[in-house]
């Protein structure tokens, strides 16, 4: 199976002013987190954020159905997105998923790298994957079809590999 990571596009600037180091995005309860933004302004449908050794995805309403279809392990919190002159308000979705640790990562992350994985290899739409201390969302192709068919704002992907540690490519490569 294919799989890519999903990215924000780097280009758009909405989320950037984002304070995630409020400990709202820890918690599993409802938050309302401010910002600097205009009625007019468009929000990208899957952005996220760090703050010290944790990383936040979100997600607006469109994604959150999409990605709730391809994975029973999903966990959404809402979030409500608020201007801080009041003019506007969005709400938006902080997911988790669980982690798969990567034990070795294979070329440069820009270059369509290699991840090892020490989880099982069973058909998944969507993992979050760590290694050292960056997250990534990494989706199939068939999830990643989906989205692009959609027409979601500001969502970018980088094709990479994927080995699970029962695979025989990953006992080649560590033997």
């Amino acid at each position: 199976m294919n799989y890519f990571i999903m990215q924000t596009d780097e280009r758009i600037t909405f989320h950037k002013n984002l304070d995630y180091s409020q400990p709202e995005f820890r918690k599993k309860e409802p938050f309302v987190t401010f910002s600097e933004f205009d009625e007019n302004d468009r929000c990208p449908d899957f952005f996220s954020g760090r703050s010290l050794f944790d990383t936040y995805f979100c997600v607006t309403d469109r994604l959150k159905e999409i990605l709730e279809v391809y994975s029973s392990a999903l966990q959404v919190v809402p979030f409500f997105l608020t201007d801080k002159k009041y003019r506007s308000q969005l709400v938006c979705w902080n997911i988790n998923l669980p982690v798969e640790e990567c034990i070795y990562l294979e070329g440069r992350i820009h270059e369509s790298p290699r991840f090892f994985l020490n989880g099982t290899n069973e058909q998944q739409y969507i993992v979050c994957v760590v290694n050292e201390k960056a997250h990534y969302l990494i989706v199939s192709l068939e999830l990643a079809e989906n989205i692009l068919r959609r027409q979601l704002y500001g969502i970018r992907f980088m094709p990479v590999s994927i080995v699970w540690k029962e695979d025989k490519a990953f006992e080649n490569n560590h033997s």
